[in-house]
């Protein structure tokens, strides 16, 4: 999290953890990691401490960059249970291999790692040069735990955001509280795995404020050249939808620092590191207009900033509640004016969307075994589908996502987006 603004003393801070400590990268069961001392990764590039969050007094174990001045805390262990004193101490299990974070006179831990039966000897947690906090055995390479699976708001190169569904862990990013309180707070940036998966953001009670699209070989549908293409030639995207685990991550080029970051008011932010600067800077945000907001126009209607107004039904749709449609309540969608004639002699077309961000997936499916053209033979062979797409645009037009359910969440670029057909009745193709 980026706290310059709200806590200009945090250079000093780190400061005084020099002069008291000296670096290493890894603790041991007979060497913790106690109060004033810090692990610093390899190539210095991380830190690894306690820290005191801005305008309070609480303090936490955090990771932060380590080589630039605006101290930038992108993970918290214990962000539910703060230390209240300053003899904290990180610990090591010898007999299972956890870590355990306690306060002096208390041996109940405050925060601690899953414990491991005795099978990995001489046990040592490590600070990686990506960030990563690792527990594994002195004697091998094998990681036990990592802090990479436990994301709190912040997303660095190389962490992966997504649900492993081998081991049921969701890793995504969960906002701070407040600034100054990094318990996990109401919004949470991460993928969805139903359907054809898309990355959203989501409220404490689960229901989508934004929605990124799915991945179409290039970047997330909704999400623009800012946050996962290399527009600055600083990072490199990579998304994969296996058995195993579907994740997002990105690696930098050469020097660069990029962070993804998920913000107590409900913004997703991409950061780049301006070293000439010596500052943040803001590379893309969502949600960043009214369209960005999840089903703004409801169903079977697009969204579009350059009109006004910004929503309107497809062509072949007519407003479900006039009414309320011209009062600009358009909540409760569209609905289709000609019925669809289906069926393996049906007459049905498809009308040509282009520069969009695709509809919500979750109830569409992908298959990767047809060009657009199998796609819409497909489509009109089943009276469910109401649209299709493109899957990967990065390899000319491989697969198609086919849409089984209404049209939801669709809006329109300027500039960007992908086409979308969708399915309508004759007279309505052309309109």
């Amino acid at each position: 999290m980026i706290r310059e603004a709200i806590f200009p003393n945090r250079l000093c801070f780190i400061f005084v953890f020099f002069s008291i400590s000296s670096a290493t990268y890894i603790i041991t069961p007979s060497h913790p990691l106690s109060n004033g001392e810090i692990l610093i990764s390899a190539k210095g590039t991380f830190a690894l401490g306690f820290f005191t969050a801005p305008d309070s007094a609480n303090r936490y174990l955090g990771i932060w960059y380590h080589n630039i001045p605006v101290q930038t805390v992108v993970w918290v262990a214990n962000r539910r249970n703060p230390i209240h004193d300053l003899n904290a101490t990180l610990s090591i299990n010898a007999d299972d291999a956890s870590l355990y974070l306690t306060t002096s006179g208390n041996s109940t831990p405050i925060w601690s790692s899953p414990s491991f039966p005795k099978l990995f000897p001489n046990p040592i947690g490590q600070l990686l040069d990506t960030g990563n906090f690792v527990m594994k055995s002195s004697n091998s390479s094998s990681i036990l735990w990592q802090s990479f699976d436990h994301p709190t708001d912040t997303l660095v190169p190389g962490m992966k955001a997504g649900p492993n569904l081998k081991t049921g862990i969701d890793r995504n990013l969960t906002a701070w509280l407040s600034v100054s309180d990094p318990s996990p707070g109401k919004y949470t940036l991460a993928i969805d795995p139903i359907g054809v998966p898309q990355l959203v953001i989501r409220d404490a009670s689960g229901s989508w404020i934004w929605r990124g699209g799915p991945w179409n070989g290039f970047g997330f549908s909704g999400t623009g050249q800012f946050f996962d293409v290399a527009f600055y030639r600083e990072f490199i995207s990579v998304f994969s939808s296996n058995p195993d685990e579907i994740y997002y991550c990105f690696n930098t080029v050469g020097d660069a620092i990029s962070i993804v970051t998920m913000d107590e008011n409900g913004t997703a932010r991409r950061y780049g590191w301006e070293a000439s600067l010596q500052k943040w800077d803001l590379y893309w945000l969502a949600p960043s207009d009214p369209c960005d907001f999840f089903s703004a126009c409801g169903i079977n209607a697009v969204c579009d900033t350059s009109r006004s107004p910004i929503c309107r039904c497809l062509d072949g749709f007519a407003p479900k509640n006039p009414a309320s449609w011209s009062q600009g309540n358009w909540s409760d969608g569209c609905v289709r004016v000609a019925t669809l004639s289906c069926g393996a002699n049906g007459t049905d077309e498809f009308m040509l969307v282009r520069g969009s961000k695709l509809p919500d997936t979750a109830a569409a499916v992908a298959d990767r075994s047809l060009d657009l053209d199998g796609c819409r033979a497909r489509c009109l062979m089943d009276c469910s589908c109401k649209a299709y797409a493109s899957a990967d645009l990065s390899r000319g037009g491989n697969g198609c996502i086919i849409w089984m359910a209404e049209i939801k969440d669709l809006r329109v670029y300027a500039n960007g987006g992908q086409d979308l057909y969708v399915r309508v009745a004759p007279r309505d193709s052309g309109t």
